[in-house]
């Protein structure tokens, strides 16, 4: 009887054990199941927000790229502008400050051929029958030709420096700077030239600096310039 009674709780121990064993084994697997699933859901998870992030980053990017190409073509179109504008008011204070004319001896020329030479410049009418009345009709002629490309460089170095005002800003501020001084210079000599003309003397300092009939001056540095910044040299 003891025996049997041995025997049977060996017996109803190894069954408890087995199925312990069992419900354990169970637990287990259940349980690596939820865990793989929820370390699965979290790399997921993780994996969308980073794919929000980079696609962010790239859109950002390629603004920026956006930006940048947009300010280099601003800068371009900026800087050709300007420098198109010195150019033009440069050459014409060039010609205001040389004060070089050819033309016939008007005193010479009979009426209609005085008629027809002055038909043939862009003197208004009564500038041409003021030179026409005029017992020294050189010195008339000279007179009106100097005051008027003295006005046209007046007015050339003022419109082009309204270009620089209004495309500086997509310069450089150390070019548009540069750029200043340089029509500052041009206006100087402008001035000094148009004072002279009217008192029939004058000072010829800032003349003198901003003659350059052979563009080996103030222009060609600013023509380096120029190249430099846009061809990144």
């Amino acid at each position: 009887m003891e025996s049997f009674l041995a025997w049977l709780s060996q017996t109803v121990a190894s069954s408890i054990l087995a199925i312990l064993a069992f419900i354990g084994a169970r637990s287990t697997a259940i349980g690596e199941r939820f865990l793989n699933h929820h370390l699965e859901k979290k790399i997921s998870d993780l994996e969308h927000a980073h794919e929000e992030k980079i696609e962010a980053l790239r859109a950002d990017l390629a603004h920026l790229q956006d930006r940048g190409r947009r300010a280099n073509e601003l800068e371009f179109e900026a800087l050709t502008k300007v420098w198109n504008s010195y150019v033009d008011a440069w050459i014409k204070t060039q010609q205001a400050i040389v004060e070089y004319m050819s033309f016939p001896d008007l005193d010479a020329l009979s009426d209609s051929d005085l008629v027809t030479f002055l038909d043939s410049t862009e003197l208004s009418e009564p500038q041409r029958r003021q030179i026409s009345s005029a017992k020294d009709k050189k010195e008339i002629y000279s007179k009106i030709l100097r005051l008027r490309t003295l006005n046209i460089a007046g007015l050339a170095i003022y419109d082009r420096r309204q270009t620089l005002r209004m495309s500086g800003i997509f310069v450089p501020a150390s070019i548009a700077k540069r750029f200043k001084e340089a029509f500052d210079k041009l206006s100087g000599a402008q001035t000094e030239r148009y004072l002279a003309f009217q008192h029939g003397r004058g000072d010829y300092e800032t003349s003198m600096e901003v003659l350059d009939p052979a563009g080996n001056g103030e222009i060609s540095e600013l023509q380096a310039l120029v190249r430099s910044t846009i061809r990144r040299d």
